[in-house]
């Protein structure tokens, strides 16, 4: 018998094998249940690496054990030696006999091996997220996830430069630069700055800057005035301490259009020297991404302006992007706004050159070329600046679009990892969480982006997480928050979600009080419907997979779902973890549906109770 035989025999004598596969076994189980721990009861980053350091030094703990005892109906005892021809027994054994206890002994370590590894990936993911942290001149700042109040960093506001000019016709100029030296603010990274759509919520209201401050969450705010005449530009600026509404600091810039990059950095030092805090980065240049053609940088603006109008403003946002582009290819804003534009377009068709297409197919054939086109501006951005945050968060919603989760969520990461207080990565994280039906940590990424900038579209995004996550009325109430804010009627699918949620609350009074006329129109015979239990009088295109389950058909509601999903794979399909599809998560037609969202073996992981 050969020396490896019998040292293979005498592990199998041991129940060393045994041990090792319900170890590992144990340890995937633990770290799995520890995670959910920690998100259910808000434990600190550092309990998953403690757990999984413990799990992996007791390994050869066990091993040893198991070796060195065994196991008696008189208690543990130290493992006695072979006996005469014990272990050449087990060598004779046949190998369906003998085989088996490695081979399970392999699949523990494996598991063991695999639960560290997820574990490690987690935990990597959170410290991004739920510490937001980043270095600056060797000092650490940690952000609370949600809560605001804990970030020790002076906060600040830039309100809208006013638009001074002689012509009064430089609004999207004025817009811009309040824009441009936001983000120079922001890159600051001992400041806190509050998100652009929240500080332009008071563009052209006469306000208590005390007010504003006690409304943002802010300390300081920023605000001034921009005068642009010919190849002339005179910025005013003033820094203001919201809670008692002195002036802090003020100065005026009255050079050329050439020096406007200058300016921007020579305004951040100035507010950081009154706040006596560093600047951060040790390169001044670092602070702005210029371009040597003012031309470019104009278009850039005003392309930037048309952004936030959405709808038809993205088409002309497009064009001005590629003007800037054609006039400075190398100049990496330009492209990032580009890929923003173009994959935000995406979920737009009706503001498309020529409208909403008549066929479904070639919708969704735009839709596509509209996603490989943001690709193509993200990528070339980020070969001229990697730091480019918003070309990242493209990215993410590039691979979202493909079901491509994993490389959507390491997008989104990267970019929280260069801009931790980017409002929009983080929403955009939040609604990928939601499609993969990982309600939680939706929930609480989107309640970050609400806690960096309220605005009504997320709001609207906030109010469906909490819906997926079994939290039905506390969504209703944000969304009638988004709806009440929303006074342009940026976001108009709001009033789609308002039914839906309110369907499936049964507030059947309600759920017409934001609709179109379409939907008015349909709601004598849905209403009768629903209360009669018979849906035979309800238009063919009303009978949703929601419809379906509270008349008390899930079959037909999965049937129906899965219709939906197979004919559009790309739309946003968080509305399938809703709590009221729970019934109807075994059925064929919902498994076959998750086969086409690429997400198969995924469960609701909603918030503990």
């Amino acid at each position: 018998m050969r020396s490896y035989q019998q040292f293979f025999a005498e592990l199998k004598r041991r129940k060393v094998f045994k041990v090792a596969a319900v170890y590992g076994a144990t340890a995937f189980v633990l770290l799995q249940v520890a995670d959910l721990l920690k998100e259910g009861l808000n434990l600190p980053t550092t309990f998953i690496p403690f757990i999984t350091a413990v799990t992996l030094l007791g390994f050869p703990l066990a091993l040893i054990l198991a070796w060195a005892l065994e196991v008696t109906p008189d208690g543990l005892r130290r493992t006695e030696l072979a006996g005469a021809g014990e272990l050449a027994e087990i060598v004779a054994l046949p190998a369906s006999k003998r085989w088996p206890a490695g081979l399970l002994a392999l699949a523990g370590f494996a598991a063991l091996v695999g639960g560290v590894w997820l574990a490690g990936q987690r935990s990597g993911a959170s410290a991004v997220l739920a510490e937001g942290s980043r270095e600056s001149a060797g000092t650490e700042v940690r952000l609370a996830m949600t809560d605001l109040d804990d970030d020790p960093r002076p906060s600040i506001a830039v309100l809208p430069f006013a638009d001074m000019s002689p012509e009064g016709d430089q609004e999207y100029f004025s817009d811009g630069m309040t824009e441009e030296i936001l983000n120079v603010l922001a890159k600051v990274s001992e400041l806190r700055v509050t998100a652009r759509t929240s500080a332009f919520a008071f563009k052209g209201r006469q306000v208590d800057l005390r007010d504003v401050g006690d409304s943002l969450g802010v300390r300081y705010i920023v605000e001034g005035s921009v005068r642009k005449a010919a190849d002339r530009i005179r910025i005013t600026a003033q820094l203001i301490d919201a809670t008692d509404g002195s002036h802090m600091w003020s100065d005026s810039y009255d050079r050329t259009l050439d020096d406007v990059f200058a300016i921007q950095s020579e305004l951040a030092e100035a507010i950081a020297a009154q706040l006596r805090v560093p600047l951060g980065i040790s390169d001044r240049s670092g602070l702005v991404t210029p371009t040597a053609d003012l031309d470019a940088y104009d278009l850039y603006l005003a392309g930037r302006g048309r952004i936030r109008e959405r709808g038809q403003g993205l088409s002309e946002a497009i064009r001005l992007f590629e003007a800037a582009i054609a006039r400075d290819s190398t100049w990496a804003p330009a492209w990032a706004g580009l890929a923003e534009a173009t994959e935000l377009m995406t979920w737009y068709p009706d503001a498309w050159d020529g409208g909403r297409p008549q066929e479904f197919e070639e919708e969704l054939s735009r839709k596509l070329a509209f996603q490989r086109a943001a690709e193509q501006a993200a990528r070339r951005a980020l070969e001229l600046d990697p730091t480019a945050a918003s070309a990242r968060v493209a990215l993410g919603g590039v691979h979202r679009y493909r079901h491509e989760w994993e490389q959507s969520e390491a997008e989104y990461l990267r970019a929280l990892e260069t801009d931790p207080d980017n409002p929009e990565a983080f929403q955009q994280y939040s609604e990928m969480l939601g499609n993969m039906g990982r309600g939680a940590e939706s929930v609480r990424t989107a309640e970050r982006a609400l806690a960096l900038d309220r605005a009504p579209i997320r709001l609207l995004m906030y109010s469906s997480a909490l819906a997926a996550d079994d939290r039905l009325d506390e969504g209703i109430d944000v969304l009638a928050e988004a709806i009440a804010l929303d006074t342009e009627g940026q976001i108009p699918q709001a009033a789609e979600v308002w039914y839906f949620l309110n369907l499936e609350a049964g507030n059947y009074d309600v759920m017409f009080d934001h609709g179109d006329e379409e939907l008015l129109e349909a709601r004598d015979a849905i209403v009768r419907g629903l209360e009669s239990g018979d849906l035979g009088a309800v238009p063919e295109d009303g009978l949703d997979p929601t419809l379906w389950m509270i008349v008390g058909r899930p079959d037909s509601a999965a049937a129906v779902l899965l219709g939906d999903i197979s004919e559009d794979p790309n739309q946003n399909n968080s509305w399938i973890w809703d709590a009221i599809f729970d019934p109807i998560r075994d059925e064929p037609a919902y498994l076959e549906a998750l086969e086409h969202l690429n997400l198969v073996g995924a469960t609701p992981q909603r918030t503990p109770r």
